[in-house]
């Protein structure tokens, strides 16, 4: 069976976030519950996957199984950055 072009793209894409992403997402969370802020790297890493995100709701957005996917991320992602958020205020607020 021939794939085409957009469909491989596609399953790279997937593979990354399930097997890259996701667990940084997770590692980063386990930090974060610890009172911990992020780093640059960390806050690159989450605008790149926004950016990434984003593209992929453009380009798929034909695709329900891949928006559901791509939206658990995002949403994953919500959750992570308001939690670091706090405890950048936190931080902030114990350093003033």
């Amino acid at each position: 069976m021939q794939h085409s072009h957009s469909d491989q793209v596609m399953v790279v894409v997937l593979r990354d976030l399930v097997q890259q992403s996701i667990p940084r997402i997770i590692s980063i969370r386990h930090k974060l519950k610890q009172g911990e802020v992020l780093v640059g790297s960390e806050v690159d890493f989450f605008l790149h996957l926004l950016q990434r995100l984003s593209h992929c709701y453009q380009n798929y957005a034909h695709d329900r199984e891949c928006v559901t996917i791509f939206s658990c991320i995002a949403h994953m992602l919500y959750k992570v950055i308001n939690l670091a958020h706090e405890n950048e205020q936190k931080a902030s607020a114990r350093t003033s």
